[in-house]
């Protein structure tokens, strides 16, 4: 199966990567994203062309899970077995996929080559689980009943070209009348969040409503998604709560106006036929709608007081302009202009700031740490890296708040001399 493996390739990724030893693991990611696995002529090749030994390819491709020595179908399938997941039945999830797609031993791909699955630890969806990824999408609350309508609608998904990259939805007038806001991180996209914005384009295709509708990172309430927060024009603001793709239109009907006559009378005629002719019983949409004053909504909420959270389920992760009118950026002015290195370790000691891995280690003894070491040569990693059972604060803060992570990056890069900083994140967090 092997023999026909151009590996021209390996020759390119090694004139790129480099020949020395230490370029191994960069040189089998390479080499697998290529090909979709390690095929044995291409790494015959590798330690032709470079000073990789053949026993240090087997050692590194054997112990890391992600390398594979096997083809694998179109589409990975990965079932989180983390411990949220485990106690949700993620194992029964995987074993459900596995007869779903009539595999027998260690078959872990399809007779098609369609669909290939393998277990994770985890998928930073601990709210959702069980949940398993596919590509790029995220699937929780699985149940065995669900596995078919997952695999077709993934397929669906990539007929269509993918999922649809989220962007600000406005009409020409510049003089809107509302917002409606989306939370768009990996917990609302696995509950359905990313269909919902696709609706609410539609919506506002059909209606020419004066509205925009915005993405914004996590609304910190994942177990209520997909969320939709409607803001009129005075502000006040209307929360609804696991709202489907056929509640779109009525939401956004339910508080703006189509634009000219002609759209009004059409978008009257069209619900009142959706209401006869639909064979489900028609619900109103106020039945979603989350009142942010009853006592358990307020009891959730009201306590919270958000530092690096700011600004939670109102900005625009991508929207930079909206950092910096917030204040991003700010605190990074201020270290450059009005504080010495030495002043802000003094500051972050003085803060008892610690490390979330675990440990709690002071981060301001880490930095002066680093500040005192002599070498010229500093990095700063940020560890976006996570274990431990419903630890996803990182991926939350790097999805939602991503320029407030760089500044950051930077602060502390400023702080102990280095002029390099690198972003660690885990492949099963895409977004």
């Amino acid at each position: 199966m092997t023999t026909d493996i151009d590996t021209s390739y390996v020759e390119q990724a090694v004139a790129r990567i480099g020949h020395e030893a230490r370029a191994l693991i960069p040189l089998l990611q390479a080499i697998q994203s290529h090909y979709g696995y390690l095929p044995e002529p291409a790494l015959r090749r590798l330690t032709e062309l470079t000073e990789i030994t053949p026993a240090a390819i087997a050692g590194v491709s054997t112990f890391y899970s992600q390398f594979r020595h096997s083809p694998v179908g179109k589409h990975m399938v990965s079932v989180c077995t983390g411990t949220a997941c485990h106690v949700k039945g993620g194992e029964q999830i995987f074993e459900g996929i596995r007869r779903h797609l009539g595999l027998q031993g260690r078959e872990d791909t399809d007779s098609q080559k369609v669909f290939t699955v393998q277990k994770v630890a985890c998928l930073g969806c601990c709210t959702l689980a069980p949940a398993v990824q596919i590509g790029e999408v995220t699937y929780g609350h699985l149940t065995l009943e669900k596995i078919p309508r997952m695999l077709d609608d993934y397929l669906e998904i990539v007929k269509r070209g993918g999922l649809k990259k989220s962007k600000h939805l406005q009409t020409t007038d510049k003089n809107r009348l509302g917002e409606i806001r989306l939370g768009l991180g990996s917990c609302c996209v696995a509950r359905g969040s990313g269909k919902l914005y696709e609706a609410f384009e539609q919506a506002l295709l059909e209606t020419r409503a004066n509205v925009t509708v915005k993405q914004v990172g996590c609304v910190g309430m994942c177990h209520q998604t997909p969320l939709a927060e409607v803001v009129l024009p005075d502000n006040r603001s209307y929360l609804y709560a696991q709202v489907a793709p056929e509640d779109a239109k009525a939401i956004l009907l339910r508080h703006f106006k189509p634009q000219g006559l002609s759209r009004r009378i059409a978008t009257s005629v069209s619900r009142t036929m959706d209401r006869l002719l639909t064979d489900a019983a028609w619900q109103p949409v106020g039945r979603l709608a989350i009142d942010t004053r009853e006592k358990p909504v307020a009891a959730f909420l009201d306590q919270q007081k958000h530092i690096a959270t700011e600004y939670c389920g109102f900005l625009d992760p991508l929207d930079l302009d909206e950092y910096t009118a917030g204040g991003g950026f700010e605190a990074l002015k201020r270290c450059l202009h009005d504080f010495t290195p030495d002043d802000i370790i003094k500051q972050i000691k003085t803060s008892q700031l610690r490390g979330r891995g675990g440990a709690g280690y002071p981060t301001g003894f880490k930095w002066e740490t680093v500040r005192r070491e002599q070498d010229p040569e500093k990095h700063i990693v940020c560890n976006g890296d996570e274990g431990d059972p419903g630890a996803f604060m990182d991926r939350m803060l790097l999805e939602s708040y991503p320029y407030r992570i760089i500044e950051g990056m930077i602060i502390a890069a400023w702080t102990v001399g280095a002029r390099q900083g690198t972003f660690y994140i885990r492949a099963e967090y895409p977004l």
